[in-house]
């Protein structure tokens, strides 16, 4: 079932529900542009550090909150589910920031 957008955020008001949805956004919008600088800066210098930076502020920041917005909206999934899948990517993110840091990329 596909539902209205704005139905996946409870609040008490409309306002609640569009800043809650206009903040997502904003988060998805900075964080896949960072990631794009990033792998720009890969492309440019061929240093590999920047391409797992870039890999992991995607899976950190960006697929998290496009997944909170779509599952529930797009494939009705419950709040579990929404989750799962979006603490899972944040983890493997981490993973590849810690990895560009302290590894040997």
């Amino acid at each position: 079932m596909v539902g209205f957008p704005l139905q996946a955020v409870s609040g008490d008001t409309p306002v609640v529900a569009v800043a809650v949805f206009l903040g997502q956004a904003t988060a998805f919008v900075l964080a896949c542009w960072i990631a794009k600088r990033s792998y720009d800066g890969y492309r440019d210098a061929h240093r590999r550090p920047l391409l797992w930076l870039a890999l992991g502020i995607t899976l950190l920041a960006a697929v998290p909150t496009g997944v909170r917005f779509l599952l529930p909206t797009l494939l009705g999934a419950s709040s579990l589910t929404t989750t799962v899948f979006a603490t899972a990517s944040e983890i493997v993110g981490l993973a590849a920031i810690l990895y560009t840091v302290y590894g040997r990329p």
